[in-house]
């Protein structure tokens, strides 16, 4: 059971989750031939595990170990609460519509051949379900084997090594940064075209609107730098933002153009105002063109977070 996720740090790449492990074998090597047990629950034997992705040494909250009878064979029954610090990758590419996969994994010191592992139930605490930014839109069970170049069995077997997966998957709700960031930003862009309804000969108030439009644009560009994660790559609301930001610029370079036509007498009056009417047809189509690709994966969150209904748990097996 997944009782909370206390931490997911996005910038140095790690993970908390609080786990609560149920683990049942047989073993029939404790059982005497009245039926009695060999030896006291304290002192039986125990599987040796580590998680494979764990970047400090996994403290064990809780633990306890019972027995029951299954047929009249011993079922030893090991129950283990961890909080482990895991290492997991989590590209932010596609910020703020990013889905995150955090893998848990957990690795036995026996091959294929000694040990047998079969999934059970994964459960998740509801209070996971919303995490701030992001919501729990998946969690399954994998159960998969992998086969080590370096590392081999104490009987020198090729063997490969079964190997368990909490995988819990979080896509974040991007509508805090679509109300924040985008919404503004949009809004500047459409107010952009303010600047091709005034007079070509009035260039001051021209210019004037798209100098002004362009400060605001700085401005929630600071602004934003303070909102968004610090990655050392670009991400998909940048290059958006980058694309409003080069319209705007291109609609305050088409008024020079428009005063250099005005001044050598390239172009009539009428003409100036045919080439600023196509001048804003072409900037709005642009707007729109770069904000649906922008807003283009929002359909995927809706899909996702629609239902927002328990989602049943899943064990796959993941060969080699």
């Amino acid at each position: 059971m997944v009782n909370n996720l206390l931490e997911v740090n996005l910038i140095d790449e790690y993970f908390k989750p609080d786990l609560a492990i149920l683990m049942d074998w047989i073993d029939d090597g404790e059982l005497k031939e009245d039926w009695s047990l060999k030896r006291k629950t304290e002192d039986m034997w125990k599987p040796w595990m580590q998680f494979g992705n764990t970047i400090e040494k996994v403290e064990e909250v809780e633990k306890n170990t019972d027995v029951y009878s299954l047929r009249k064979r011993p079922v030893i029954c090991s129950y283990r609460r961890v909080i482990p610090t895991l290492f997991q990758q989590m590209p932010l590419k596609q910020f703020p519509f990013d889905t995150l996969h955090l893998d848990t994994e957990i690795q036995f010191g026996w091959t294929t051949k000694d040990l047998k592992i079969v999934a059970g139930e994964m459960e998740i605490d509801s209070k996971i379900r919303q995490l701030n930014e992001y919501a729990l839109v998946d969690h399954r069970i994998i159960v998969r084997e992998h086969k080590y170049q370096y590392f081999t069995c104490y009987d020198d077997s090729s063997d490969p090594y079964p190997e368990v997966v909490i995988r819990l998957t979080l896509a974040r709700n991007p509508w805090y940064y679509i109300m924040r960031l985008v919404m503004p930003q949009l809004l500047l862009s459409f107010m952009a075209l303010s600047t091709f309804q005034v007079a070509a000969e009035e260039v001051a108030d021209r210019f004037s609107v798209s100098g002004t439009i362009v400060l605001s644009e700085i401005a929630l560009y600071f602004i934003a730098v303070q909102m968004l994660p610090r990655v050392p790559y670009v991400m998909r609301i940048d290059i958006w933002f980058t694309w409003c930001f080069a319209l705007v610029f291109a609609a305050w370079g088409q008024n020079g153009l428009v005063y250099q036509f005005m001044k050598d007498g390239t172009l009539t009056e009428s003409e100036l105002d045919e080439f600023d009417k196509w001048s804003a047809i072409v900037y709005i189509i642009l707007v729109v063109l770069g904000t649906l690709w922008f807003l283009r994966p929002l359909y995927k969150f809706q899909r996702l977070h629609a239902p927002l209904q328990e989602v049943h748990s899943k064990a796959t097996v993941e060969k080699p």
